[in-house]
């Protein structure tokens, strides 16, 4: 009787062992993730080989709030589906749902929402998934957008890698001009290889969520998880993700690959122009004496000149055709604001009357569309209209509108951007969210379309002005430097004070002619590459990251990327590329030192770092005039040319003792030394 009790007990024993999964989880027993070891920013390795990001903190933090510890195993993600269908680890961290994966694993709870995209060389014509058919498109190995990709497109030629910095390292090599990836970790590596300004995206039709998963059946793991999941806040896992999210988010795709296209349209503009008037160049000298008319409407003026994206797609500016512009504004809208999958655009006439000349997610018949005055809504602000289409169902019996509701799809909300230059309406464009989505256009989407708008009508301004003048160098440089100044408010008159400053050291040094003028141009634009930079780096108070310093560094190189494709600008090119490098040979882009620095950019880089040291930061007061020289003198052989030193703090004495005291007046009183953000201006 004694021994059936015993074994008794040892079945027992054995059958809650049995049941009992890995999950009996103690200090001695830590909870088993698995992790792509590769999916910035939720996982990854920095330059100093840590293993950081949103989901490496998140397990920190749950660490310190459940008290189970966390054994985390970073996996090139080929391996973990197999890893946890043998049971080597409790949970598999930031994995997307696809009924195949449900049938070997239990998805406990979503923690963050992702969207992803194709990715392609910006040369390249696509429109959809189809159009990818003739490439070699780069994407993970067990990458759940590899089935979704194939879905739409059969005929895709994939070429699988480990990783995904594999995939951009190869889209660099231009092994792939395309690629699929989700767009948090596509962001972060295009940014961080130098490519975000050479490819487009076209975002998938499909949003998914980041799971936490477990081995089937694993009820033990799915029970624990869900209940201490209940002591995080969906606020909180918010503002974890976004405070990875801070440098890419606001680097967006369609910035840079607008500027480099309208820079493109501004050299075709040029090629035109001298085509037409091979006195181009003498006519340059008449420049100055235009500026005031040719820039005389302000949003000529406004920021982000540089940001209207494909305005000419490669074509000249003087040549494109009204509907095309509007069309190329179209495709702008939709990729500023990726939450509106579709639109049109509306050309208006002298007389009032609206023609529908672009259509994105509706039906093609819709093209050629014209109403009547009394017919359209057009609003003198940005506005948001619910049910757009109902007015004219009513009119459903019209051929006219039964040929409008049959082309249209069902539409939730419309974003109306109405365009207009000198007080009248050009055009409207129409940003849609069909019936039945959970997003609705909130505040920032009207703040981004009121920065498309202003960056639409300075299009439209520059193309009328650019079909009424001959030259315009010194319209062009004036506008870039406004440009900047609106993007930067941080740079307001620095650009100015600048050229001032380097003309007046350019002619102590006894240069004259061109070389003066290129000086004062490059002084104009030496910063029009910080439009490239997150406008949160740029205003951030206090210290910059080192990645966010990397980043910031790029501006000489894309200053010089946008003025060389100006025909005729080449020298301020040079200039603005170099006015970084220190006279020690430890400066960037190129490390250059002494007398191999451009003297016009030596020249450039006194004054700068000068009138920034003058100029109040976000991140630092100013400092007096005197401060700022005794600066310039210190570091003078070391980051600056002692010669040029020399001869800026003469030309500054001058202006001190001058009637107007200096192009800014008086410098308010401060302390410091010229810092990394001062050097980075």
């Amino acid at each position: 009787m004694m021994r059936k009790g015993v074994l008794f007990g040892i079945g027992v024993v054995i059958w809650v062992l049995v049941l009992l999964p890995s999950g009996a989880f103690s200090q001695d027993t830590p909870l088993r993730v698995l992790i792509d070891r590769d999916y910035p920013p939720f996982a990854y390795y920095d330059d100093e080989g840590r293993f950081v990001g949103v989901s490496v903190e998140f397990w920190r933090m749950w660490e310190e709030r459940t008290g189970i510890p966390v054994e985390l195993l970073p996996t090139e993600w080929a391996k973990v589906h197999s890893l946890i269908q043998e049971r080597q680890a409790d949970l598999v961290d930031t994995i997307f749902y696809t009924p195949e994966r449900a049938t070997y694993l239990d998805y406990i709870q979503p923690l963050f929402r992702v969207t992803s995209s194709v990715y392609f060389r910006k040369n390249l014509n696509v429109r959809s998934l189809l159009d990818l058919t003739p490439h070699v498109v780069g994407a993970k190995a067990k990458d759940a957008l590899v089935n979704l990709a194939l879905s739409l497109n059969p005929s895709l030629q994939l070429r699988l890698y480990p990783n995904y910095s594999d995939i951009v390292l190869a889209a660099r090599r231009r092994e792939v001009d395309c690629f699929l990836m989700d767009d948090p970790p596509a962001n972060f590596y295009l940014v961080k290889y130098g490519l975000l300004a050479d490819f487009s995206r076209l975002p998938l039709p499909a949003e998914n969520f980041l799971y936490l998963a477990t081995w089937k059946g694993n009820t033990k793991v799915v029970e624990l998880v869900r209940a201490e999941l209940s002591k995080f806040s969906e606020k909180e896992l918010h503002n974890l993700l976004q405070s990875y999210l801070v440098t890419v988010r606001e680097y967006p795709p369609w910035l840079f690959r607008g500027l480099l296209l309208l820079a493109a349209g501004i050299s075709g503009a040029i090629s035109v122009l001298a085509a037409f008037n091979r006195r181009l160049q003498r006519l340059v000298r008449q420049a100055t004496a235009q500026l005031e008319h040719a820039l005389e409407g302000e949003q000529m003026a406004r920021r982000r000149l540089l940001e209207a994206l494909e305005v000419t797609a490669l074509l000249p500016l003087l040549e494109i055709e009204e509907e095309a512009f509007l069309s190329r504004m179209l495709d702008l809208a939709l990729g500023m604001i990726p939450k509106a999958p579709m639109g049109s655009a509306l050309l208006l006439d002298d007389k009032g009357r609206g023609r529908i000349v672009a259509v994105r997610g509706h039906h093609e018949s819709l093209l050629g569309f014209t109403f009547e005055p009394e017919e359209l809504i057009v609003k003198e602000r940005i506005t948001v209209v619910k049910d757009i289409l109902g007015p004219h169902r009513k009119f459903s019996s019209s051929e006219k509108y039964r040929k409008l509701l049959e082309g249209a799809q069902s539409i939730a909300e419309t974003l109306l951007v109405p365009l207009l230059w000198k007080g009248k309406f050009f055009g409207q464009l129409a940003l849609d969210l069909p019936e039945g989505t959970q997003d609705a256009f909130d505040n920032g989407d009207i703040a981004l379309a009121e920065q498309l708008s202003r960056i639409c009508v300075a299009c439209h301004a520059l193309r009328e002005y650019a079909r009424k003048e001959e030259s315009f160098f010194e319209n062009l440089i004036v506008a870039l430097a406004r440009a900047l100044e609106y993007y930067d408010s941080s740079t307001l008159k620095h650009s100015e004070v600048s050229a001032e400053y380097a003309s007046r050291i350019a002619r102590h040094l006894g240069l004259e002619g061109q070389r003066v003028k290129s000086i004062r141009w490059a002084s104009l634009v030496h910063d029009i590459g910080k439009i490239f930079i997150p406008q949160s780096i740029l205003r951030k108070p206090g210290s910059l990251t080192p990645e966010e310093y990397e980043l910031v560094k790029l501006h000489p190189l894309k200053g010089e990327e946008l003025l060389r494709s100006v025909r005729g600008l080449e020298d301020v090119a040079r200039i603005v590329r170099h006015h970084h490098e220190r006279f020690d040979g430890l400066g960037y882009p190129d490390g250059l030192a002494k007398e191999a620095i451009p003297l016009e950019s030596r020249i450039v880089a006194v004054v700068d770092a000068f009138e920034a040291m003058t100029s109040n930061r976000p991140y630092r007061r100013a400092m007096s005039i005197a401060e700022a020289i005794a600066e310039l003198q210190r570091c003078a052989g070391t980051q600056f040319d002692p010669e040029v030193v020399k001869a800026a703090s003469a030309v500054v004495g001058e202006l001190v003792l001058s009637s107007s005291c200096s192009p800014y007046g008086p410098s308010p009183t401060g302390a410091g030394t010229i810092s990394q953000r001062d050097r980075t201006t």
